[in-house]
């Protein structure tokens, strides 16, 4: 019986020692199996250009990545690749020791803008990069909080607004990558924007509304001064749109184009009228007609700037 014991007590021990054993191996699997974290950084030096009409933007900047040699090795964090352009690089500085890989980078990146606010609109320019091999299983990337955007960062015709930098996880079917992303914001100035694309369409409008002081009589004058202007105005909103790509939506250019329209057929709607009056010798009606179509058109404007106010 003591025997029985004996072998019993031993039997549970060897098992425990084996189950023991074999649990050691899965807790260093378990740690293994946790990602790496790969710091990234961006200083911007420059923006080039920004090509509107191409959807493109120069970038011109740092690049670096910090990491634990332990974890992850310096030929596996080469091994990155940009989501949004084939820029050029080259390594600036390599400490492979204390973990650290810095580069320069410069070349063409590629977004698709919005322009739905055009000329007013805002645009965020970004640079995205993505491990090539490591999804976010294997590796994280970890946004570095000192970069940053140099002072003599200049965009000819824009101002720079808010940079900053993120990590979002992006699919490819069941795959996941960790994606860094660095952003900054540029605006059109307002009052160049109002000069450049508001105050000339308003000038040549004013123009064509001189026909209300147009003697009746003159019908002739009236209707060829209105479509002379028509025809700037639309050669203005062409003009006004060749420097963005073919959009499939109205930008606020267009709808500002739009009550412009509205003027100008309201115009000439009246002169076409006050022209048919004068032909059947209706003199005064004609008068009393152009009074009240000038006083009506306050109105129309004052209708028509509330409406893209609100569309604004």
């Amino acid at each position: 019986m003591k025997k029985l014991n004996i072998i019993a007590i031993t039997s549970v021990i060897t098992l425990t020692l084996v189950f023991l054993l074999m649990a050691t191996p899965n807790v260093k699997a378990e740690e293994n199996l946790k990602p790496v974290t790969l710091e990234v950084g961006v200083w911007l030096v420059n923006v080039e250009k920004v090509d509107l009409s191409a959807s493109s933007y120069r970038l011109d900047f740092y690049l670096w990545f910090k990491f634990n040699p332990q974890e992850v090795s310096l030929s596996e964090v080469r091994e990155f690749e940009f989501v949004n352009g084939l820029p050029t690089k080259y390594e600036v500085r390599v400490d492979e020791e204390n973990g650290y890989l810095e580069y320069r980078v410069k070349g063409d990146f590629i977004k698709t803008f919005d322009f739905s606010k055009y000329p007013y609109e805002t645009h965020t320019l970004t640079m995205e990069l993505e491990h090539k091999s490591l999804n976010a299983s294997k590796l994280i990337l970890k946004a570095d909080p000192t970069s940053s955007v140099d002072e003599g960062v200049n965009i000819a015709g824009w101002e720079i607004g808010e940079f900053k930098t993120y990590v979002v996880e992006h699919s490819y079917g069941d795959n996941v990558y960790s994606r860094f992303i660095f952003s900054i914001q540029i605006k059109r100035p307002t009052l160049s924007s109002f000069v450049k694309s508001v105050l000339p369409v308003t000038v040549i409008t004013t123009i064509s509304l001189l026909t209300f002081l147009i003697s009746p009589q003159n019908f002739g004058q009236r209707i060829g001064l209105g479509v002379t202007t028509l025809m700037s105005a639309t050669t203005f909103h062409l003009a006004l749109l060749s420097g963005i790509p073919p959009v499939g939506y109205l930008t606020l250019a267009d709808k500002m184009m739009i009550s412009i329209y509205v003027i100008f057929l309201y115009n000439l709607s009246v002169s076409v009228y006050i022209m048919k009056l004068v032909d059947m010798k209706k003199i005064d009606e004609a008068q009393k007609f152009n009074g009240k179509a000038a006083k009506f058109l306050p109105a129309l404007i004052a209708a028509l700037v509330m409406i893209q106010l609100l569309l604004f």
